[in-house]
């Protein structure tokens, strides 16, 4: 009967995603309207579509067992989810301005026109896509997780990864951008403030509340409110740092920046994104991190969330975590699936010189393919989520510094960008072949340093060689462009109209 109560609550948000997603369906006409749905999103759109792409459902399995496991450093998410918004701010105005003025869709194509160099572009697009790939691998895997927890083993675990999965490939190759971002609202919703009082009501059932949970840690349980010796304060904050620029670097990001009608809408949705999600992660994290204290607690810290559901909410509670879950991981999987479809039509097929149109078709077309193969590598085996992460985000955050120094310094050139990106990377991938790269720096992670050498050589390579001559007009049209612009566009039409 329990299995039946929380799959049939599961069923039903499946159910009102279709109706919903149906209901406000728009015919795809060109790569524009399906890669950034026209550019024209209300901020509350691009709101949930920015924590739908950001947040992800391995928060209730692999950081949640994380949290019940090592306690404090596990909170990383939540401290570099407020970090994300000063890397929102600086790339916000710039990054529309130029997507709207040259038809930009994707970080690659960003990186093309400021450096003038398809070939550094393709470079981006390669790595990026390379390096966040596993977000999409992980989120299929938690969603086979997680469906299975929730219905109490009731759906077998490739059943429901697979029939879900599908579920949301096939609306994201269906409705593309405007799609991925209605999903992403009603799944934001949902997870957020219905998510948010579940966690508090759960938080007190089961430790009587916030402040009685950190007393009964700090008498019981001491270690999880210190980060551990071998992991340290400059690895803590490693994490936070990384997260907090290399989040923003994630290709799927970057075509939220596009999709909104104006640059006072992105402000506004880049406003409200961190703090939202902050608040609710930090719950979700305080839920498991007292876990260890309950009687009863899963040694697989991975399915506590659902544990603690079930001793203290019931089936009702189950599926609603699994809802919460779910939500997160399909936001997710339709962004990545798309914005990868769209990255290897612009930025790889785009080389050979076909047509927008036909790109526009491969580009649909290939979101199922990418979709599918990735639900196939989710049926193998996959290790610890929060290491392969890390090391995920080490790589792609440096990524930031050609593009957030490329957007405000007119030196900054192709040359510079290439090798320290370049050098960034390779002290990242080969920093257990050549440890004397990192040894230097202590508990700092690989990927901070990876960002020091990244950013001497970008400064000074830069400094040293020519800058490029195109550079001048492109920062001509930030300082000319009027963040109102579009806006007054679109009143004195409605008043022609009338």
């Amino acid at each position: 009967m329990n299995a039946v109560i929380a799959s049939s609550i599961i069923a039903g948000f499946i159910l009102l995603n279709a109706i919903i997603i149906r209901i406000f369906h728009k015919r795809q006409d060109s790569m524009e309207d399906y890669a950034v749905g026209g550019r024209s999103f209300p901020w509350y759109l691009s709101l949930f579509g920015f924590i739908g792409s950001w947040y992800v459902g391995s928060m209730y399995t692999g950081w949640f067992g994380d949290s019940a496991n090592i306690g404090l450093f596990a909170q990383y998410v939540a401290v570099y989810s407020l970090g994300t918004m000063i890397t929102m701010f600086i790339l916000v105005r710039p990054v529309w301005v130029w997507g709207k003025l040259h038809n930009l869709q994707t970080n690659a194509d960003l990186v093309a026109l400021r450096y003038n160099s398809k070939k550094f572009g393709l470079f981006i697009a390669i790595t990026t896509f390379l390096f966040w790939s596993p977000w999409l691998i992980v989120e299929i895997k938690t969603i086979g997780y997680l469906f299975s927890a929730a219905t109490y083993g009731a759906v077998p675990f490739n059943v429901g990864m697979i029939v879900v999965s599908l579920f949301v490939i096939v609306y994201s190759w269906l409705g593309g951008a405007r799609a991925t971002v209605i999903g992403d609202l009603v799944q934001g919703l949902f997870f957020t403030f219905v998510g948010s009082a579940t966690m508090i009501f759960l938080i007190n059932k089961a430790y009587g509340g916030i402040g009685e949970m950190f007393t009964a840690l700090a008498e019981k349980a001491p270690q999880l409110l210190v980060i551990n010796e071998q992991v340290g304060y400059g690895g803590w904050s490693s994490a936070i740092i990384a997260g907090s620029i290399g989040g923003m670097m994630m290709p799927g990001m970057f075509i939220r920046l596009y999709m909104t009608k104006g640059v006072k809408e992105s402000k506004k949705a880049v406003l409200f994104v961190p703090l939202i999600g902050s608040a609710f992660t930090i719950l979700a994290l305080w839920l498991g991190m007292g876990g260890r204290l309950l009687n009863g607690f899963p040694q697989d810290a991975q399915s506590g969330a659902f544990w603690i559901a079930d001793q203290y909410g019931g089936p009702v509670a189950v599926g609603l975590m699994g809802i919460f879950a779910l939500a997160a991981s399909m936001s997710t999987i339709s962004a990545a699936t798309m914005t990868a479809a769209v990255m290897i039509g612009r930025n790889f097929l785009g080389l050979f010189k076909i047509s927008e149109g036909n790109i526009f078709k491969f580009s649909r077309w290939l979101t199922l393919g990418v979709g599918i193969l990735a639900t196939l590598v989710a049926t193998m085996e996959i290790s610890r989520l929060v290491p392969l992460i890390l090391f995920v985000y080490d790589c792609i955050a440096q990524v930031s510094v050609p593009i957030l120094l490329g957007l405000y310094w007119r030196r900054a050139n192709v040359y510079g960008a290439f090798v320290g990106t370049s050098v960034g990377m390779a002290t990242v991938i080969f920093r257990d072949l050549l440890p004397w790269l990192t040894a230097w720096a202590g508990d700092w992670s690989a990927g901070m340093v990876g960002l020091f050498y990244n950013l001497i050589l970008f400064a000074v390579i830069s400094l040293a060689t020519k800058k490029q001559s195109h550079v001048d007009q492109l920062f001509d049209e930030l300082a000319s462009y009027r963040d109102d612009a579009v806006e007054e566009v679109q009143v004195e039409a409605l008043n022609l109209a009338k």
